[in-house]
């Protein structure tokens, strides 16, 4: 998969950012099918079955850790401006949020640029963020692709550029991009593991996401492999979408493939915003015997799973990312080591009925570290 493609302006518009939580949606036929694979032996059935079970429960508690433990070299220069490019997504809104309190942390001044709804607009934001010529700029959910000449003039005037949720992985002038494939790969595997543990090695299931945006992709493409590897006996079909069905003909697609598909019993999202609507589409149906599951979960979706309509989400935390951005900008400003850092995975965990009441959320969003803020300011030499 080409990683670098320029988006269309339609899956831009509903999938830049961490507004991944409110991603696109689908309109028709299945693209990516699996193999059916035969028949393991029982043998060879039940170790696939304890190693998935094994790696779920390695998730299943809430995270106490950041995940980073290296404190700065040296104190954090003060007054430093830091923007980011920000889509007109309530996600979008809420990392803004944090990364706003994290600049604060650091004694550094934050401004946040709209990017609009188009690729036109979002260069047009990042030609403004350097014309302010702050310390740094961060962007979204656009591919590197799209900013290459915007990238290259930071670069040239020493502004230094993050990234989140592209899925471009290394970048020339990119300090990092953060929540990139690895962890879309990880949320892949939690799930699969869900998956195959509690339709006990004999699941057939549908996973609905978005191949045109790339991080979408690679939770698709991490679940099939390792639901694969697991239980070879179970199937499962990648469904592709089309952005411009975003909430509106997503329900009526899903309730059509699953009727054309009556042995698949579970229906896998690869974001929260791709199932929107699709919980009371299923009841509507009389179809109780579907479940429910996939990765960054909506407050929606954490309701549903409350209700009991929907069975398991792989939580996604925009709070620590926020924080995880200044922490790599702290640590290019005191010359610190930015790439180990950036390589550290969100922490996560499956939220399920069984400890959705203990899991660390604000607002119904998923924050997943409980005093995550003091974890950081610790490392930064300005926490107690």
């Amino acid at each position: 998969m080409n990683r670098r493609r320029k988006l269309p302006a339609a899956i831009i518009a509903g999938c830049a950012v961490l507004a991944l939580t409110t991603a696109c949606s689908s309109s028709g036929a299945a693209s990516t099918s699996s193999t059916d694979a035969a028949s393991a032996g029982s043998s060879g059935a039940g170790a696939g079955l304890a190693a998935a079970s094994s790696f779920l429960a390695k998730y299943e508690a809430n995270p106490t850790s950041i995940g980073l433990d290296q404190k700065l070299s040296a104190p954090v220069p003060a007054g430093k401006a830091f923007i980011a490019l920000t889509a007109p997504l309530e996600t979008a809104q809420q990392l803004s949020k944090a990364l706003d309190a994290a600049s604060k942390q650091l004694g550094w001044s934050y401004t946040s640029i709209g990017t609009g709804n188009t690729a036109a607009s979002a260069v047009s934001a990042f030609e403004a963020a350097i014309a302010k010529a702050p310390y740094a700029i961060a962007f979204s959910g656009f591919p590197a692709s799209e900013f290459t000449k915007q990238i290259d003039e930071a670069k040239a005037a020493g502004i230094v550029v993050v990234s989140d949720n592209t899925g471009d992985g290394s970048v020339p002038g990119v300090l990092a991009d953060l929540s990139g494939a690895d962890q879309w790969s990880l949320y892949g595997q939690i799930a699969a593991a869900y998956f195959v543990t509690k339709s006990e090695g004999k699941g057939s299931a549908a996973v609905f996401t978005l191949n045109a945006y790339p991080v979408l992709a690679d939770f698709a493409a991490s679940f099939q492999k390792a639901a694969q590897e697991w239980c070879p006996s179970c199937s499962v079909e990648i469904v592709n979408q089309q952005p411009a069905d975003l909430g509106v003909k997503t329900p009526t697609n899903v309730i059509a493939y699953l009727q054309q598909h009556p042995d698949t019993k579970w229906a896998v999202f690869a974001n929260g915003g791709v199932a929107t609507g699709v919980s009371a589409a299923i009841t509507a149906a009389g179809m109780n015997d579907v479940t429910i599951v996939g990765a960054v979960p909506t407050a929606a979706n954490l309701a549903g799973v409350q209700a009991g309509t929907e069975a398991a989400w792989v939580g996604y935390t925009t709070d620590i990312l926020g924080w995880r951005e200044l922490d790599l900008l702290a640590r290019n400003a005191t010359k610190d080591d930015a790439t180990s850092a950036a390589a550290v995975s969100l922490p996560t965990q499956v939220i399920t009925k069984d400890n959705i009441s203990t899991i660390v959320a604000n607002g119904g969003i998923y924050v997943g570290v409980d005093g995550y803020q003091n974890q950081f300011t610790k490392l930064w030499g300005s926490g107690s």
